[in-house]
């Protein structure tokens, strides 16, 4: 590569980082308007008329031009991922409209790009679906014909009748925030680029710093990510989940925004986090493209900013129809981790170490029908049986520490955990498995509430339909004024709530009454059933106020609380935090973080070598 050439990367670099410091650190010189994609603003929550107004668009008889999707050769949708050793490679993703052979990733220690290691991509050709706008930006929709019962009238030629057109300058309000008023979206099939590049026999415990693209072609801005170090070496990370940003109110009240504020505040928080940890439901519908470069691109300074481990959601893999089939290879599509047995099914799943700490994801849309899971459990026959391998492996190498993250929730304050029921299906088996595994901490997502569980252990399900008990571990203090469980021998599963606008309310601490009536399939439970589910959790709660939850479980994705947790582990100790974020963030008010819960993890390595002793003996 000639001297321009690093040249001008040395001058990229220098204004990338500046816009980086400006993100994460200066951010209260930073317009929360700004975050709204396409100019739209919600309406003031103050304003109630503007809820209870029903939309009644005005229709047009013919249907407004549908603009072109415009091409994007700047590499855009970019993350870093853990793929393989983290002391010595790692993963990266990028897309572009047209393919770049010379696609590479360049790798830097001074961040001068003067002592640059390259690596090359492998472009994949892809089919992109994007929403038809019309020249603003704006969504388009069909008003069909519907009969009696609300279905959709078809025409002698079997296409639906429609009463006419209408975009999404006109929509407001809880009912089409919430999803349930907007009209029929046609899909335009885009050709695009996906590239996967893996940066190989890197420095371990070394910040690095990193472009990608292409020379013929452009150059993104400058990201940095951490190898890791030695077992017991200290580290952070954040937890967030379902930003799960909805196309539909991109320009009505934008998510993607929320998400991307959330994890900014994260990041702040933390100061110098090593990684992200996101749960899943990264959008709302996985078909439709405009969801995936709205939250890639408000996120962008951030995720770029460390690398992202990434469990998949449900709604990774939905189409724009419900019915539809999943399109099962998006979330692969957009992030470069592992896929172990091959198996991409709505995402993969796969695990890492950090800093000698055992770190592994589960795929929970392994629930599609097959040989290996005819009874379409959330997790397959051959994921258990890999998850048992790898971390009785994980323990033979001398994990201390062991850590998984999923997102379909075994234990939360909401409605899913009890309900779905392909984890029903897999519950006693998984957190049998759990329990035997020793595994110390379960990382959460899908139900949109905060919740943390005391130590469980695991009971069959003929004594407990939970499948646990609170385990009776001692704590203590430490000099940090955190309370540590000592030792523990169950599991403590978490769940940061959400990074976006859509929550669930907290439906077991509301009586079973209430619990009937917006969950139906939960009139098995009685009080006392309630009350012992409840007794599970040492914290938990539904932050957001909203009428919507007196005869509902869920809200009309207009709040304006999110969460997120910071984890710092150092050799034998492990610190969680729980953070709230609250403000009206696209009308400008300033936007508070608060620790609303915090705990701890003591494990004495000693005392473990001497069970492990025992157990030999045994």
């Amino acid at each position: 590569m000639d001297f321009q050439s690093f040249s001008n990367r040395k001058n990229l670099f220098t204004a990338a980082i500046t816009f980086i410091i400006i993100a994460l650190i200066a951010s209260a010189f930073l317009s929360p308007a700004a975050f709204a994609a396409g100019g739209g603003q919600p309406a003031d929550p103050e304003d109630k008329g503007a809820d209870e107004e029903a939309f009644d668009p005005v229709l047009t008889e013919s249907k407004p031009e549908v603009a072109e999707v415009e091409s994007n050769n700047i590499p855009n949708r970019i993350t870093a991922n853990f793929n393989g050793n983290t002391t010595s490679k790692m993963g990266f993703s990028w897309y572009t409209t047209d393919k770049f052979d010379d696609a590479k990733v360049w790798v830097s220690k001074s961040g001068n790009f003067d002592d640059t290691l390259e690596f090359d991509a492998e472009p994949k050709e892809v089919t992109s679906h994007y929403a038809e706008r019309d020249k603003n930006g704006n969504y388009i929709y069909a008003d069909p014909v519907t009969d009696e019962e609300g279905e959709p009238v078809e025409d002698e030629n079997g296409e639906t009748k429609i009463n006419g057109y209408y975009t999404d300058a006109q929509a407001h309000g809880g009912d089409w925030m919430a999803g349930d008023e907007h009209g029929q979206l046609e899909l335009i099939d885009v050709t695009e680029y996906s590239y996967k590049a893996t940066a190989t026999d890197l420095e371990p415990n070394t910040t690095y710093y990193y472009q990608v693209g292409s020379e013929s072609g452009k150059v993104s801005d400058v990201g940095q990510f951490n190898t890791s170090g030695e077992k017991g070496d200290p580290f952070k990370f954040v937890h967030y989940t379902d930003t799960q940003n909805a196309y539909w109110n991109e320009n009505v009240r934008n998510e993607a925004a929320f998400g991307a504020d959330t994890i900014k505040r994260a990041l702040q928080t933390a100061g110098n986090a090593d990684f992200i940890m996101h749960t899943g439901d990264v959008v709302e519908t996985a078909e439709v493209e405009d969801e995936w470069v709205d939250i890639f691109q408000q996120s962008q300074p951030y995720w770029m900013s460390a690398p992202m481990a990434v469990a998949p959601g449900n709604h990774d893999e939905y189409a724009l129809e419900y019915d539809d089939d999943p399109v099962t290879e998006k979330f692969n599509e957009h992030f470069n981790v592992p896929a172990e047995n091959d198996a991409v099914s709505g995402g993969s799943y796969y695990s890492f170490d950090y800093n000698g700490v055992h770190f592994v994801t589960l795929n929970t849309n392994d629930n599609k029908e097959s040989e290996d899971n005819p009874e379409e459990k959330a997790i397959g026959q051959e994921q258990i049986e890999w998850l048992e391998e790898d971390v009785k492996q994980a323990r033979e190498n001398g994990a201390q520490w062991v850590v998984l993250n999923y997102h379909k929730p075994l234990y939360s304050k909401s409605y899913h955990s009890l309900q779905d029921e392909d984890v029903q299906k897999v519950r006693e088996e998984l957190t049998a498995l759990i329990d035997e595994l020793d595994i110390d901490i379960a990382l959460q997502g899908h139900d949109h509430v905060i919740s943390r569980t005391h130590s469980l252990e695991h009971v069959p399900t003929d004594e407990n339909f939970s499948n646990a008990e609170v385990e009776d571990v001692e704590t203590h203090v430490g000099q940090n004024g955190v309370e540590y469980l000592q030792n523990p021998e169950g599991t403590t599963y978490v769940l940061p709530n959400t990074g976006g606008t859509k929550e669930y309310d907290d439906v077991y601490s509301k009586g079973e009454e209430h619990l009937h009536e917006v969950r139906p399939e939960l009139d098995w439970m009685t009080q006392s059933d309630m009350d012992d589910y409840n007794s599970l959790f040492a914290f938990g709660n539904q932050p957001q106020e909203t009428d919507a939850f007196e005869d509902s479980h869920d809200n009309n994705r207009d709040s304006a609380v999110q969460n997120f947790a910071t984890y710092e582990v150092k050799d034998d100790e492990m610190v969680v935090n729980m953070y709230q974020v609250e403000g009206e963030l696209l009308q400008g008010e300033k936007r508070n973080v608060k620790l609303i819960d915090q705990f701890g993890i003591y494990k004495d390595a000693k005392e473990e070598q001497s069970q492990d002793s025992d157990d030999d003996a045994a």
